[in-house]
């Protein structure tokens, strides 16, 4: 089972824990988006924004739950 699927069971069952399994991941999602304007070379900055892309989709579908 994926972190990702762990987070979504949990988001289904107990809200007050998606508001910290939220802020947790709002705060990766920050530190992807300033390494990824810092990375000099392209390859990795693209790497970062693939990353970026799908955590943040993931973000969104648990944010659905509040």
């Amino acid at each position: 089972m994926t972190r990702f699927e762990k987070d979504l069971q949990t988001a289904k069952t107990d809200i007050d824990e998606l508001d910290f399994i939220l802020r947790d991941r709002k705060a990766e999602l920050d530190r992807l988006w300033e390494k990824g304007k810092a990375e000099k070379n392209g390859f990795r900055q693209t790497c970062i924004a693939q990353e970026y892309t799908r955590l943040k989709a993931q973000y969104d579908e648990l944010s659905e739950y509040i």
